[in-house]
């Protein structure tokens, strides 16, 4: 008797552990940690699935991305900019995946061949310092900074910033590789100077101690809701002008990847309103899915004048930038 109890016990409870296995995803992620965070603890909420998180560069992660092929630790990559994820894609690390709620993304902002999603937007911007310069001493052209009213007067990123390279990838498929290399060039012997991170950057302009810095828009309203004195310029925005580039920090599923339904899963969930608002309202960021609102005080995405390249060219561009990049040694 006490057998077959402990039998029917068994089995009582064998199709309980079996309809509830246990889920997670393991995630590689070049963001800042309070970007993401947040999504992901909404993630888990809403699905029960259990994410492991790693940080670090984006660089440093899509290497280790490349080096654990064709057994990766990771299921997903997330990057600032869509120029790494491209890059990677090249590479084959990557495993295309699109549905319903992927497709709401516009074509612009995702890869072709549904390699990977771009889930935010950020423009590169001119940042100023509102009690250095007046409204009518802007400059409305990245090409006038080469003025040398400006020398010593601009800071930006070091050019090993994933936004920076993106920016002069950009650059060289719009204009041409001779051109931007000239520009780089007039933009060092005009004084311009390199720091760390666009952080250091903001900071700097807000402190007074540059006019004019070179950033992602967001940062501009990061230190606006520091208290400083700072104010932001979209250039070339006029009938005759390349417009601006709209980067996309992005996800997207590694090749390989063991627990590739979960994967899925999280790229719906970037994709989602839900998520969208979160990337709007953490960061200033633009919201990919139509119809999501930016945050207050950031100018609409479709309001900006944008420069005529695809994102999913500029991963193609990576090393060509590069070499340009050490060719001018800007910093």
């Amino acid at each position: 008797m006490k057998k077959k109890l402990l039998l029917l016990i068994a089995l009582v409870l064998a199709p309980t552990t079996l309809a509830q296995p246990s889920r997670e995803v393991v995630i590689y992620s070049g963001r800042s940690e309070p970007l993401i965070v947040p999504v992901i603890q909404l993630f888990q909420q809403q699905t029960g699935v259990k994410v492991t998180l790693q940080s670090g560069t984006a660089t440093a992660l899509a290497n280790l991305v490349l080096q654990e092929q064709p057994n990766p630790r990771a299921d997903l990559f997330i990057a600032n900019d869509a120029g790494t994820l491209e890059f990677l894609k090249l590479k084959g690390a990557l495993q295309p995946y699109s549905s319903e709620q992927i497709t709401k993304i516009p074509e612009q902002f995702r890869a072709r061949d549904g390699s990977w999603l771009g889930v935010s937007g950020r423009s590169r911007v001119i940042m100023y310092n509102t009690k250095l310069l007046k409204p009518e001493e802007l400059p409305k052209s990245i090409f006038e900074l080469t003025d040398p009213r400006w020398k010593n007067k601009i800071a930006m990123a070091t050019t090993r910033n994933e936004s920076v390279i993106a920016w002069v990838t950009a650059l060289r498929l719009t204009k041409g590789d001779a051109f931007t290399k000239e520009y780089l060039l007039k933009l060092k012997a005009n004084g311009v100077v390199t720091l760390n991170s666009h952080t250091d950057v903001r900071k700097a302009v807000g402190r007074g101690e540059f006019p004019l810095g070179l950033v992602n828009h967001y940062y501009y309203h990061l230190e606006l809701r520091d208290g400083s004195p700072v104010g932001v310029i979209y250039p070339d925005q006029g009938p005759n002008d390349i417009g601006v580039l709209v980067n996309a920090a992005g996800a997207a599923i590694i090749k390989n990847a063991k627990r590739l339904k979960e994967a899925q899963l999280f790229l719906d969930f970037l994709a989602s309103p839900q998520a969208q608002k979160l990337f709007a309202e953490l960061n200033f960021e633009y919201p990919l899915l139509p119809g999501v609102p930016t945050a207050p005080g950031v100018k609409p995405l479709a309001e900006i004048k944008l420069m005529p390249v695809r994102l999913d060219e500029l991963g193609k561009e990576l090393e060509q930038t590069l070499k340009l990049l050490d060719e001018v040694g800007l910093g």
